[in-house]
């Protein structure tokens, strides 16, 4: 690089940790899904989410990939994430600027486009939030480059470009649309040339490689030829459609200076000058809108799907401007010039979705409510969940994903209204999760029953006869639990002649509260309190308080009967925190 070009790189560099510093520690939910893959298949479990019929719940495979070699080597894997995110934005915009340095392009075109996309936080919010977006990025960057130095500088050497194409399309499925987009544009350019066409079919050959050995190892272990991920997120209908028109409209307008800027570039590109790469950029933003509209946008901070548009705006603001041999000599360009470089960091501080990523703290309290699981109960506990990241990351334990990104049978069995609500959050089957016993239900990050799962839930009479709304605490977090009376690892034992019942069974009309103390969910006993629990027990049967803890309950404490339900009723004579409550068979 020329001096011009290190100073305006080093400064970029500045700018660009300033944005990861005030957006951290933002970390995607979805995130720790794959950090969940990676962990199992470090572990020697294959690329799983869960024990049983495997799924393809994620939709990054070389991502998880190149995590799982830095996990391999003893990196822990959620910094592992931020390191490649970081590693690979930097990558994109070193690569921009080296290009257009070698192609003698005046760095104050390239410093513009690359200033605004800097201070856009959809770069900055991905570069840590640990999902593939960075890497995605950095590969489309070396292609559109690559495709750049066959049309504009006349280059014949085609070789790189397939390599970067065969890797976008197993970083994410839909990745290939470059590979198609990028064939026909250079199919049309070479129209007339048959040497060169024949080197455009490494260009369709090798990602198709690429991509059929995926497919090839899709079917092979997972048993399908579609991920899970698109059962669960693709449906095409008119709700979906405008609800992705509508997530372009707003990451426009969020991203405004350099949306527009780049927009007006591109017709400049395209309408005034003929530019061939014009055409090529134009194609690309073309196809992927469609694309983010037809599938319904995204439900994550900072526009991630928009990334794409904002990269291709990036070419097409410094061509464009070097194409109309814009001057920023005049008093006028210049004070333009500071004034755009100026705003944008301000007015992306006012876009609510921006504001998201900074607010969305909740996946941490979620990995401590994980690792709390997994020292409280067994290994074989099982949970079921509708946050699939941070709790069945940081908990290790075998989990039902509610929502089934990461489930067999859900995806497959979609409720009638499938493709009419939240995206990715409409599938859910009560009758099923409750049909595998789970000992723990967590809707979010422990919260009342929510989302199409949650409504069946509360009218389901499985769920409202087995399952005790838990009130716990750990230091200055609460999250509300369900627990399975009747579980293996959290409900009642029944060994001989005596019941063992978890104290955080027992609530009162008032007072389900419990408290996660050294390793134990125990519950605070109020004196003079009364707490019940109601149990399925056959007639015959006739239980006691245990002479262990008849002390500790006033006599007007008791074990009743009615039909073949048993009603445990306490009332403490002092304020205890008791794990369990031990019953003795009556003779």
């Amino acid at each position: 690089m020329k001096t011009g070009y290190y100073s305006f790189f080093l400064f970029i560099l500045i700018v660009f940790t300033l944005g990861c510093y005030y957006y951290y520690p933002f970390l995607s939910d979805d995130s720790l899904i794959s950090l969940r893959y990676a962990q199992r298949f470090i572990n020697g479990k294959g690329l799983t989410w869960n024990d049983g019929h495997p799924v393809e719940g994620y939709s990054n495979l070389l991502w998880i990939l190149i995590i799982s070699l830095l996990g391999k080597l003893g990196m822990n894997l959620i910094l592992a994430a931020r390191i490649l995110g970081i590693a690979c934005s930097i990558g994109t915009f070193a690569v921009i600027s080296s290009y257009f340095k070698a192609k003698n392009i005046k760095k104050e075109y390239v410093f513009l486009a690359v200033f605004l996309l800097v201070t856009t936080p959809c770069f900055t919010v991905w570069a840590i939030g640990g999902l593939e977006q960075p890497l995605y990025i950095f590969l489309l960057t070396l292609t559109l480059t690559e495709v750049s130095k066959i049309v504009n500088d006349r280059s014949r050497t085609i070789y790189l470009l397939p390599l970067w194409l065969g890797l976008l399309a197993i970083t994410r499925p839909d990745g290939f649309l470059f590979t198609i987009l990028t064939t026909i544009f250079l199919l049309f350019v070479f129209r007339k040339n048959r040497k060169d066409l024949i080197k455009v079919t490494l260009v369709v050959l090798v990602p198709s490689l690429f991509l059929l050995g995926q497919l090839i190892f899709r079917y092979n272990f997972y048993g399908e030829l579609v991920p899970n991920t698109a059962l669960v997120k693709v449906k095409v209908t008119l709700h979906h459609a405008l609800r992705g028109g509508f997530y372009v409209f707003k990451a426009f307008f969020g991203t405004l200076l350099l949306s527009s800027l780049g927009l007006c570039c591109l017709f400049y590109l395209v309408y005034k000058k003929k530019n061939l790469f014009g055409f090529y950029l134009l194609l690309n933003v073309a196809a992927w809108t469609a694309y983010v509209v037809t599938v319904g946008g995204d439900i994550f901070p900072a526009f991630r799907h928009y990334y794409v548009v904002l990269i291709i705006f990036v070419f097409a603001i410094i061509f464009g401007l070097n194409e109309m041999q814009f001057s920023f000599k005049t008093k006028s360009s210049k004070t333009g010039f500071i004034v755009i470089l100026l705003l944008n960091p301000f007015i992306q501080l006012l876009i609510p979705d921006n504001q998201n990523a900074i607010d969305e703290r909740w996946e941490f309290r979620g990995m401590k409510l994980g690792e709390t699981l997994k020292t409280t109960f067994p290994k074989n506990t099982i949970i079921a969940v509708t946050a699939a990241g941070c709790i069945p990351y940081s908990s290790e334990l075998p989990t039902i994903d509610m929502l089934g990104l990461n489930d067999y049978y859900t995806p497959r069995h979609p409720p009638k209204n499938f493709g009419s609500g939240m995206l990715a959050h409409e599938l859910g089957d009560a009758n099923y999760v409750l049909g595998r016993n789970p000992d723990v239900i967590i809707y979010h990050m422990g919260a009342v029953p929510r989302f199409n799962v949650g409504d069946q839930m509360k009218i389901n009479p499985v769920f409202i006869d087995n399952y005790v709304e838990v009130l716990a605490r750990q230091s200055n977090d609460e999250h509300i639990l369900y627990f399975n009376k009747y579980g293996k690892n959290t409900g009642i034992i029944k060994t001989g002649n005596i019941i063992k019942i978890p104290a955080y069974l027992m609530s009162s009309v008032s007072d389900n509260e419990c408290i996660f103390k050294d390793k134990k969910l125990l519950k605070l006993l109020k004196k003079d309190k009364i707490y019940v629990l109601s149990l399925k027990n056959p007639a015959a049967e006739q239980w006691e308080i245990s002479q262990s803890s008849r002390n500790l309950f006033s006599p007007e404490s008791k074990i009743s009967y009615k039909n073949n339900e048993m009603m445990v009723t306490l009332i403490p004579n002092k304020e205890i925190f008791l794990e369990t409550l031990e019953l003795q068979r009556k003779y």
